[in-house]
């Protein structure tokens, strides 16, 4: 069922960003890796991940465990390691039930997902764990049935900075607005998730922080797309990241010329392409709005 809801996983891999972005909360805390977080919330990353997928997904609430999907019982299990879930007594020990597997590691972008039917030949022996839970076994490892092995997960942008310089300019600059403008200026190419725009303003209005640094950095031939139409379009256009909900891009633009081999927009009734190392800059034009939204 769940794979024919959502058969490229774009949904899952949506419900994971929004529960590792609300833990990080990096409008008011700044943090944006996992080795930031306080061990209280660490372990509470599987209730997140639980909690968005049936928002997501709007399963039914489970009588005994955390869903009723397709009138069965099912309960959801987070890892940040593969093959390192945990589970519970409950699970094994009144009849056999089925779990909804979840993993994600933030340093790889990557996500998976999968259903197991629990039972004592698919679980490790017990060991001395209070709680009673028990890790799979190599049986059980193979029994997994797999929704999605292996898929993208939208990345954590501040995360996969690997330049210092950069990391500097935008999580440590002096003020908000000096971060969202740097963010843009110096990851063009890149698509650029909500939650870090919050996370480098570390301020209540993104938008404003956004359509600010549209202006600022028009002068320097750098334009911000966003996820309502026509942005897309355009920027798929330019061979560009596609910003979907929630996501922008960035690029420097030059007008296109008729020799020009390279991909083009129409933008205020003139044709741009990207900018090469040898342009020189051209002052961006102004992207129509969004649905209403200023450009």
């Amino acid at each position: 069922m769940i794979r024919s809801i959502d058969p490229d996983g774009v949904r899952t891999g949506y419900a994971i960003r929004e529960a590792l972005d609300q833990i990080y909360d990096g409008q008011r805390t700044g943090r944006w890796d996992y080795k930031q977080l306080l061990k209280t919330g660490k372990t509470h990353v599987g209730t997140l991940v639980e909690i968005w997928l049936q928002r997501e997904f709007r399963f039914d609430d489970g009588r005994d465990l955390d869903y009723r999907i397709a009138g069965v019982e099912v309960d959801c299990k987070w890892s940040l390691n593969l093959y390192d879930w945990e589970i519970p007594p409950e699970m094994y020990s009144r009849g056999d039930k089925v779990a909804l597997l979840v993993w994600a590691n933030e340093y790889t972008a990557r996500w998976a997902s999968g259903l197991i039917r629990i039972s004592e030949d698919v679980l490790r022996p017990l060991g001395r764990q209070r709680d009673g839970k028990r890790r799979l076994n190599d049986r059980g490892r193979d029994r997994v049935l797999w929704i999605h092995g292996g898929a993208d997960l939208v990345k954590n942008t501040l995360l996969h900075i690997t330049d210092p310089r950069k990391l500097e300019l935008i999580a440590y600059a002096t003020h908000g607005q000096t971060a969202v403008t740097n963010l843009f200026r110096e990851m063009t190419g890149e698509l650029i998730n909500r939650a870090t725009v919050l996370t480098a303003a570390q301020q209540v209005d993104s938008a404003k922080r956004v359509r600010d640094a549209r202006r600022i950095l028009r002068p320097e031939g750098i334009v911000i797309f966003g996820h309502y139409q026509p942005h897309p379009r355009m920027a798929a256009q330019l061979h560009l990241p596609v910003p979907t909900l929630g996501r922008f891009v960035s690029t420097r633009l030059h007008p296109w010329q008729s020799l020009d081999e390279e991909p083009y927009t129409e933008i205020e009734g003139s044709l741009w392409r990207r900018e090469g190392p040898k342009d020189a800059i051209v002052r961006a034009p102004v992207l129509p709005s969004q649905g209403g939204v200023d450009g």
